[in-house]
C-alpha cells in the first residue's frame, strides 16, 4: 500500500493511500511515496484521501466501504463524520474533505492538473463530476463509522421524478446523467423546461428518449407550477422531487422507498451534501429525523423540499403545491402537509445540492431573505400556529392551496421522428 501525507497551514493532516481490494489501514504494510501521482502508478484498486481525525472511524468501516466499490464500476464516496441529527432546524457541519474513489477516477482527476490545497481537493473532484468533466457510475456519501450491511434492492415501486429547469443546460445534463445511474430501474423522469426558447435543449431531448420533456408557455411560470402540472400528469404511486442543478446519489431512491415502507410515513427526505461553488467547499447539512415532531413544536425547516419522496395520495391529499408564487411555496406545502401527513427524514446523505450565484435562493431577485419571502414566512408561521391551536381552520388560512390565476400551458417535446 502506497501512502503520502499532506498538511494544511492550520495543522490539519490528510493521509492519501493507494489501496488494493480488501486493504485496510491497520492490516496492510505501507510505503511512503513523495506525491499523489505515484499512488496510482501500481495496481491500486482505489484511492483514499482521509483527514487524520477520521482514521479510526475509517478503520471500523473499511470492510463495508469496499462493498460500495465494485470492480466493474467507477465510484466516488464522500466521507463525513457521523453525528447526531438536529432536533429542529438544519445543522451545517464542518467542510467535508475526505473521500474514497476508484483509482481510475483519481487518475482522471490528476490529469486535470487542478491547483488546490489539500482541504479543497474533495471540492475540486466533486465539482468536476457535477460539471460532467469526470463521470462515475456510483456517486455516494457515507458517514463514518459505517458498518451497516446494505441488502440489494430492486426498487420495484414505480416513482415519478418531477424536474423543473430554467438555467444552464449543463446542470440539467448532469442531473439527468446521475438520475440514470441510480439504483433500481423504476423511475419515470419528467422534465419541465421553464424557458422561452427550448432549441438549446434539443440535444438533450434527442439523447434522452426515456425522459419526458415538456415546455411551459409562457415562461417563466416558476418551479411550483411545473411540479404540480407534472404531478397531475403522472400516475406512479410515489412522487419524487429534485432541483435540476443538483445530483441524486446512487442509492437515493431505494433507501427512501424502503424507509417509506418501514416507517409507514407519507413524506420522506434526506440530509444533503452541499457543493458550495460560492465558498469553494463541500459540507454536510443534516435535517431533523422526525419532521412531524419538530413541526409540532414550531415552524422549522424540517425537510429539504428537493429531496422529497411522497406517497401520491398524501401529496394530493394535502392539496398539492400552491402555484401562485415563483418562490417559497415549498415552505407552505410542508406546513400544510403537517396536518394530514407523517413527515420524516432518513439519517442518510442521498442528495448533492449545488449552491451557485444563479440559483433561486441566491439570485438577487429571489434570494432567501428578500422582502416577499420574509412577508410570506411571517404570515404562514402565524397561521400555522393559529391552526395548531384550533383558532383558525386550515382552509381559511394563508396555508390553503392557491393556484396561479394567469393562464399557461405545458407542451410535450418529442425527439425528431417520434409521433405524439
Amino acid at each position: 500500500m502506497l501512502t503520502t501525507e499532506l498538511h494544511a497551514s492550520d495543522g490539519r493532516r490528510w493521509l492519501a493511500a493507494g489501496l488494493s481490494r480488501g486493504d485496510s489501514l491497520t492490516d496492510s504494510a505501507s510505503q511512503d511515496v513523495p506525491s499523489l501521482a505515484t499512488l496510482i502508478e501500481h495496481s491500486a484498486s482505489a484511492v483514499l484521501f482521509l483527514e487524520s481525525s477520521l482514521r479510526s472511524a475509517f478503520d471500523e468501516s473499511v470492510g463495508t466501504l469496499w462493498q460500495d466499490i465494485p470492480e466493474t464500476e467507477s465510484t466516488l464516496i464522500v466521507l463525513v463524520p457521523r453525528e447526531a441529527a438536529p432536533v429542529d432546524d438544519p445543522y451545517y457541519g464542518d467542510p467535508a474533505t475526505s473521500f474514497l474513489c476508484s483509482a481510475s477516477v483519481f487518475r482522471e482527476y490528476l490529469a486535470l492538473q487542478v491547483d488546490c490545497w489539500p482541504q479543497t481537493i474533495c471540492f475540486a473532484l466533486l465539482r468536476a463530476i457535477a460539471d460532467g468533466i469526470i463521470s462515475v457510475d456510483r456517486l455516494l456519501v457515507r458517514q463514518l463509522p459505517e458498518t451497516r450491511q446494505r441488502a440489494p434492492s430492486d426498487g420495484a415501486i414505480s416513482k415519478a421524478l418531477l424536474l423543473p429547469h430554467r438555467g444552464d443546460p449543463r446542470h440539467l445534463r448532469s442531473a439527468l446523467n446521475y438520475l440514470g445511474r441510480t439504483d433500481g430501474n423504476s423511475l419515470s423522469i419528467n422534465v419541465g423546461l421553464d424557458v422561452e426558447d427550448s432549441s438549446e435543449f434539443s440535444g438533450l431531448v434527442e439523447t434522452n428518449p426515456q425522459v419526458k420533456f415538456f415546455q411551459s408557455r409562457p415562461a417563466p411560470v416558476g418551479p411550483y407550477v411545473i411540479r404540480q402540472e407534472l404531478a397531475e400528469r403522472s400516475s406512479e404511486p410515489l412522487i419524487c422531487l429534485q432541483d435540476s442543478d443538483d445530483l441524486s446519489c446512487y442509492d437515493r431512491f431505494t433507501i427512501l422507498s424502503e424507509a417509506l415502507a418501514e416507517t409507514g410515513c407519507d413524506v420522506i427526505g434526506s440530509h444533503e451534501l452541499c457543493l458550495d461553488e460560492i465558498r469553494v467547499m463541500v459540507y454536510p447539512v443534516r435535517y431533523v429525523v422526525d419532521s412531524s415532531a419538530a413541526l409540532a413544536l414550531g415552524h422549522c425547516h424540517a425537510l429539504l423540499h428537493a429531496t422529497l419522496m411522497a406517497r401520491r395520495e398524501a401529496f394530493f391529499g394535502c392539496g398539492g403545491l400552491s402555484t401562485h408564487h415563483i418562490v417559497a411555496n415549498d415552505t407552505q406545502f410542508m406546513l400544510r402537509a403537517f396536518f394530514t401527513a407523517r413527515i420524516r427524514n432518513v439519517d442518510e446523505f442521498l442528495y448533492i445540492r449545488r449552491r451557485h450565484p444563479a440559483s433561486l435562493t441566491n439570485a438577487p431577485e429571489t434570494v432567501h431573505d428578500n422582502p416577499l419571502r420574509r412577508s410570506l414566512n411571517a404570515q404562514w408561521t402565524a397561521d400555522f400556529e393559529a391552526v395548531k391551536r384550533g383558532e383558525m381552520k386550515l382552509e381559511d388560512s394563508s396555508l390553503r392551496t392557491t393556484r396561479r390565476s394567469e393562464p399557461y400551458r405545458m407542451e410535450r417535446l418529442l425527439p425528431v421522428g417520434e409521433n405524439p
